[in-house]
C-alpha cells in the first residue's frame, strides 16, 4: 500500500466516511497482493504460511552485546537495589533483535512500518539466566500467537576473546566432578546430623565455589538463578557458575548449591540421610512389614540418598547410644526393586552395624526377643580387614539416632 493511500484512508476514517477503493493501474502496479482493510502492509499476515515465516526469520542473528557483558549484567543485578539492571539489559536485546526482525519482514513485503504491524512481532529471550543465547520470535494475530520460532543469538566477539583460551577453561570445567541431584550437577555442604545450629546458618555463600578449580587463571563468579527451596533435606538453591579467563567469560554452568545432612563416601559422594517421621507413607510400610515379622518396638527410621557413586559393600552404623549395649536389633530395609532384607546384629559401643550394597529406607527395631533370619547376604565383614576402611562420622546429639558409613569396596556403582 502506497504512503499517499495510507493517508487518504486515514483521512476517510476519521470523518466517519466508508468508501471502496481503486487504484488506478497508472497510479499504481502492486506485485503483490494489498491489503484493502487491516493496515497490515503490503501482504496480509493472515496469508502467511508457517513456511514463510520460517523462511523469513533466521536461524541465527548477531548483536552487538558482548557475552561477558551480559553475564555481568546478570551478576550486578543480584547485587542491585532496584533490581531493575538485568530487565534493563534483556529489553536492550530484545529491541534490537526486534528491530532486525521486523526489516526482515518489511524486505519480504509482509510489512509496511507502521507501529501497530511492528508490535505484531514479539522477541523475547526464553531464560535471562540459564537460556540467555535462545530466543523466541512469534507473530502474534488478534492476540494470539500464530507462528513462533527458537533462534539463537550470536554475541558480538570480544577483542581479548582467545579459542585456545575457551578450549582450555571449557575442559577444565567438564573435568570437575559434580555430584547429581536429579538430572543437574550439585554441590553439597554437608552437616552432621543433629547439628540444626550450623545448618541453620547455611547461605548461598557457604560453598567456596573457588575450590572446585585448583588453577588461579580461572575466576569464577555466582549469582542466583532461583529462589531457595527449604522444608527438610536436603535444601538449597540454583545457582549459576560463571567462569573466566583474562577478563572473558567461557563458560556458563547452572548448578544446585545444597546443604544436607548426612556424610561423604571416600570416592566425594554425598550420602543424606533423612528422618521419616510416623505419619509418612514410607514410614507406615516399613511399621508394617516390621509387625508381619513380629517386631514392634521401633527405635527410628530414616532414608538415605547417595548422590553419586557407591561401592558394592558398604559399613551403615546406627549410633543408638550406650544404653542399648549387649542388646539386639532388627534393620528391616526395602531394597530399590521393593523387596525387602532384614539385619539382626547386636548393639556394641553403642552402634548397630550392617554391611550394604545401596541406600533407601532403613527401620531399627528392638528384637523384643524375638528370633529372626538373618539374610544379609554380603561378603563376611572379617574380609573388610585386609582392606584400605575409611570411616565417617555423623554425631547424635540428645535422643537423636547417629549414623556412620564405612567404605569397605572399591568397585563402583552407578546410582540412579
Amino acid at each position: 500500500m502506497k504512503k499517499a493511500s495510507k493517508i487518504l484512508l486515514s483521512t476517510l476514517l476519521l470523518s466517519g466516511m466508508l468508501f471502496t477503493m481503486r487504484v488506478n493501474a497508472q497510479e499504481s502496479t502492486p506485485t503483490e497482493p494489498q491489503s484493502e482493510s487491516t493496515g497490515m502492509g503490503a501482504l496480509l499476515f493472515e496469508d502467511i504460511t508457517k513456511e514463510k515465516f520460517d523462511s523469513i526469520v533466521p536461524n541465527t542473528i548477531e548483536i552487538n552485546e558482548t557475552r561477558t557483558d551480559f553475564v555481568n549484567t546478570i551478576i550486578e543485578n543480584e547485587n542491585s537495589l532496584d533490581g531493575d539492571v538485568l530487565t534493563k539489559a534483556v529489553e536492550k536485546i530484545n529491541g534490537e533483535v526486534q528491530e532486525k526482525i521486523i526489516t526482515l519482514f518489511e524486505n519480504s513485503g509482509y510489512m509496511d512500518t507502521l507501529e501497530e504491524e511492528k508490535k505484531a512481532i514479539i522477541v523475547e529471550i526464553n531464560d535471562p539466566y540459564f537460556d540467555y543465547d535462545v530466543m523466541t520470535v512469534s507473530l502474534n494475530a488478534d492476540g494470539t500467537t500464530k507462528y513462533s520460532k527458537e533462534i539463537t543469538i550470536k554475541f558480538s566477539k570480544e577483542d581479548n576473546y582467545s579459542t585456545t583460551d575457551e578450549t582450555y577453561v571449557k575442559n577444565k570445567v567438564n573435568s570437575i566432578k559434580f555430584a547429581k541431584y536429579g538430572d543437574m550437577d550439585a554441590v553439597f555442604t554437608i552437616y552432621n546430623l543433629g547439628d540444626e545450629e550450623n545448618a541453620n546458618k547455611w547461605t548461598e555463600k557457604t560453598y567456596d565455589f573457588t575450590k572446585l578449580l585448583n588453577d588461579n587463571s580461572i575466576t569464577i563468579k555466582t549469582s542466583i538463578a532461583a529462589g531457595g527451596f527449604g522444608g527438610g533435606t536436603p535444601w538449597g538453591m540454583i545457582m549459576l557458575l560463571h567462569f573466566y579467563k583474562n577478563s572473558v567469560l567461557y563458560e556458563s554452568k547452572p548448578i544446585y548449591n545444597l546443604g544436607a545432612f548426612g556424610t561423604t563416601l571416600e570416592n566425594g559422594t554425598p550420602v543424606n540421610m533423612a528422618k521419616l517421621e510416623k505419619e509418612d507413607e514410607t514410614y507406615k510400610e516399613l511399621e508394617k512389614e516390621l509387625s508381619n515379622r513380629g517386631l514392634s518396638n521401633i527405635i527410628d527410621c530414616y532414608e538415605l540418598t547417595a548422590y553419586g557413586e557407591t561401592t558394592d559393600n558398604m559399613k551403615v552404623s546406627f549410633t543408638l547410644g550406650n544404653d542399648y549395649n549387649g542388646k539386639d536389633v532388627q534393620i528391616l530395609h526395602r531394597k530399590k526393586d521393593n523387596t525387602y532384607e532384614i539385619f539382626k546384629t547386636t548393639v556394641k559401643d553403642g552402634k548397630a552395624e550392617i554391611t550394604v550394597s545401596e541406600f533407601s529406607p532403613f527401620m531399627i527395631a528392638l528384637s523384643d526377643g524375638t528370633t529372626v533370619q538373618n539374610t544379609d547376604a554380603s561378603p563376611n565383614n572379617a574380609q573388610t580387614s585386609s582392606m584400605d576402611i575409611v570411616l565417617y562420622s555423623i554425631l547424635a546429639l540428645g535422643s537423636i539416632v547417629g549414623i556412620t558409613y564405612i567404605l569397605v569396596s572399591k568397585k563402583k556403582k552407578e546410582i540412579a
